[in-house]
C-alpha cells in the first residue's frame, strides 16, 4: 500500500523537538529541552525548574513567545499551547494577591 498517512502522521505526533525554557523574571534560559506535543507544562517545571531557578510548586504563568498565548494551568499541553520547533516558552511567578 502506498498511502501512508497515518503512519506518518503518527509519526509527527510522536516525533520529539527542542524548545528553549525562559525564566521571565531572571533572564535565565535552559537552551534546546526535547519534548513532545503531548508533554504538559507541568512536566516540563518539574523537570527543569531548579535549571531556570524556579519552584516546581509554585503558581506560575506560562507564555508561547513567538505567539504571546499563556496560560497557567500546568495540565495544558506544549502544542495546546502551540510550542513548536526552537519557540521559547517563558515560565513567570503568578502569584496572586488578595
Amino acid at each position: 500500500m502506498t498511502n501512508n498517512s497515518v503512519s506518518t502522521d503518527i509519526v509527527k505526533a510522536e516525533a520529539s523537538y527542542e524548545i528553549d525554557l525562559l525564566n521571565k523574571a531572571t533572564g535565565v534560559t535552559f537552551p534546546k529541552v526535547a519534548v513532545y506535543g503531548n508533554n504538559t507544562l507541568g512536566q516540563l517545571l518539574a523537570e527543569y525548574a531548579a535549571d531556570i531557578g524556579m519552584n516546581p510548586n509554585d503558581m506560575v504563568l506560562f507564555e508561547n513567545k513567538r505567539t504571546g498565548a499563556t496560560t497557567s494551568d500546568k495540565n495544558e499541553t506544549v502544542s495546546g499551547l502551540g510550542l513548536t520547533e526552537n519557540d521559547i516558552l517563558a515560565v513567570s511567578d503568578n502569584a496572586r494577591v488578595a
